[in-house]
């Protein structure tokens, strides 16, 4: 069952901006997961800012699917999106945040992400579903 949909846009030169200067590693390590931090380190520079941005609009795609918003239940850090063996989006939430929303451990809850990027946006969707148990 769908419990919720979400999407979010982000523009890259608003991301741009807050990386710039000596606030860009403090605003990485507030929306970045140490895992995300490593990820990105790991690509050497490479389009950074639409790493950063697609994590940032996937993690707001995320809240909004919850029906949290970012906040108090719901934070940048609780929500991980890392990529598996074929790069595909993977997104899990932190075991504190699951408690907060009451869920479960019965790993019937799951978030799909779907990125994507232009010259000048990352945008993503995200669905939250429970199965059946």
């Amino acid at each position: 069952m769908i419990i919720g949909i979400g999407n979010d846009l982000v523009e890259l030169a608003r991301i741009r901006g807050m990386l710039d200067g000596p606030a860009g590693e403090r605003f990485c390590e507030r929306v970045l997961t140490p895992a995300e931090r490593e990820l990105e380190a790991s690509r050497k520079g490479r389009r950074r800012i639409e790493f950063v941005a697609g994590r940032f609009a996937a993690k707001e795609a995320v809240a909004k699917a919850l029906g949290t918003g970012i906040g108090g239940i719901v934070g940048l850090q609780d929500i991980e999106v890392l990529a598996d063996e074929a790069g595909r989006p993977v997104c899990v939430l932190s075991a504190a945040c699951r408690a907060r929303l009451g869920w479960g451990d019965d790993g019937s809850w799951r978030i799909h992400v779907s990125l994507s990027h232009s010259d000048t946006f990352a945008a993503a969707v995200a669905i939250v579903e429970r199965a059946a148990v």
